[in-house]
Order: structure tokens, then sequence, then C-alpha cells
């Protein structure tokens, strides 16, 4: 059995090796643009990772698991998570019962002047197109090998969003002459898992946000706290930039990105 790993592990190797000359090789015109950041999203009843019947169908997919829709991957027992950049957008939906799904995305809170609101109490447009206001979160899910990734909060969720943005804000560093800071939001990392949530509408799974690991005590968990942080700060540069944009386009209706799902 020995053996047989150790000839696996050199095979691998050589086969890295051999590609090394030719690394990157037909990706030259592949720019920080053509890019999407993957999404971390929480499975709800409706979300087509938990219907056979779809081809997004994750086998073993439950709902309140947390899913990169990217990757299809699964996280059941909750991710670690290093905020690097936080956005709002205000995401227009066409009626679930169109099949259109999400319209477009508005950076501008005016659009909101254009709408009256519906028996639900969501901002509708002339149109009948309705306006989620999303909070989106962009950072590294540590638990996946630092992937680059983005969580956005709607409806209900949004009060999560703002705890968090209140938790983040809070911290303070104290510099040399005693005075204090506020340091990056990629200062901590936090712990995401879900809960059961209910209103007189409805229950779904929700996002639960707790203080994790500051950046340099990552080091004692394993982690290269240096080159996080490099990673990080180059991270925020494109995203500061508007270059690199989420993957908001694989967003449905009915699951927990938008605000028809609360």
């Amino acid at each position: 059995m020995a053996k047989q790993l150790a000839k696996k592990k050199s095979t691998a190797v050589t086969l890295a090796d051999d590609f090394s000359s030719n690394a990157g090789a037909g990706m030259e015109n592949v720019t920080a643009n053509d890019l999407l950041v993957p999404r971390l999203a929480i499975l709800q009843a409706l979300s087509p990772q938990i219907s056979k019947k779809k081809s997004e169908y994750i086998e073993g997919a439950q709902i309140g698991d947390i899913c990169d829709v990217g990757t299809g991957e699964i996280f059941k027992d909750g991710v670690l998570f290093l905020p690097v950049f936080y956005r709002k957008d205000y995401l227009e939906w066409a009626p679930r019962a169109s099949g259109q799904g999400l319209v477009n995305i508005h950076s501008d809170p005016a659009i909101l002047d254009q709408t009256t609101r519906d028996e639900k109490k969501r901002p509708v447009l002339a149109s009948g197109n309705y306006i989620a206001e999303t909070a989106q979160f962009f950072g590294l899910n540590l638990t996946a090998d630092n992937r680059k990734c983005f969580l956005p909060m709607a409806s209900t969720q949004l009060k999560k969003a703002r705890k968090w943005l209140t938790l983040a804000t809070g911290e303070k560093l104290t510099r040399a002459d005693g005075s204090t800071f506020t340091p990056p939001l990629f200062y901590r990392a936090y712990n995401l898992t879900t809960a059961e949530e209910s209103n007189a509408e409805g229950e779904w799974a929700g996002w639960r946000i707790d203080r994790a690991f500051t950046l340099p005590e990552l080091q004692e968990e394993g982690f290269d706290w240096h080159a996080l942080e490099a990673d990080c700060e180059g991270f925020l540069e494109t995203l500061a930039k508007g270059t690199v944009t989420g993957d908001v386009a694989s967003m449905q209706p009915g699951s927990s990105d938008d605000e028809e799902s609360m």
C-alpha cells in the first residue's frame, strides 16, 4: 500500500513538472473583468441543489446547508470566512411566476424612489419587478483553501448584515502613541453557520455569524497570516475598482438570496 501511494505521488509531481513549462497557456487574455466570484448560499426548500429533477442537484444536500454555488461544494458544519469587502446593491427581480429571475442590478439606492409597496411590503417598480436591497460580503472561504467568494443577504437577512458590520466596525486597535483606530474588515475571521428562522409567512434557514480568530491568531490554526493579508489586499484592490464582480447571475427566486423566499 505504501509503495502504491508513493508511486501515485511521484506521478503527480511528474505531471506538474510536465505542465509547468506551459503554465497559464491559453489564458493570456483572461483579465479580472472576465472572472466571477462564486457565491455562498444557504440551501432552501426551492433551491435547485436539493431537487433531483434539477441539473444543479447535489447528492446529500439538505435545507440549511451552506453551498458554494460555483463549485457545488457543501459545508454542513459551517464555514470559516474572512471578509474583505462590503457592498450594497439593489437587485431587480421579476415576479417568480414569470420565470425571468434577476433582471438588473442597481448600485444607486435612488431606484427605490421609483417604487411603491405591494401587499408584502416589497418595493415594486411600475413594470411589476421588485427591488431587493442586498448586502454583499466578499472574502476568503478559509474552510475551502482560502477560496474567493461572496455571500449576499436580503430581506430578513439584512439585519444579520447590520450586526456583522457593527461587530467589524466595533473592532479597535491601539497604536504605540495610545491612539486607537478601526482595523480593516479582514482583521477578523467569522464562523458562518445556519439556524432555522420563521415568521407569519413561513420558515427558512438563515445565517448565524460569530466572531472567530483575528488575522494574526490564524497563524496558530495553520494559516500563514501574512500571506492571507497579502491575498486580502490584492482582492480588495480589484473589488474596489469594480473589475471583479460576484456571480449574481446564478441567483434564483426562492433561494436565500432574494426577497421573495422570505
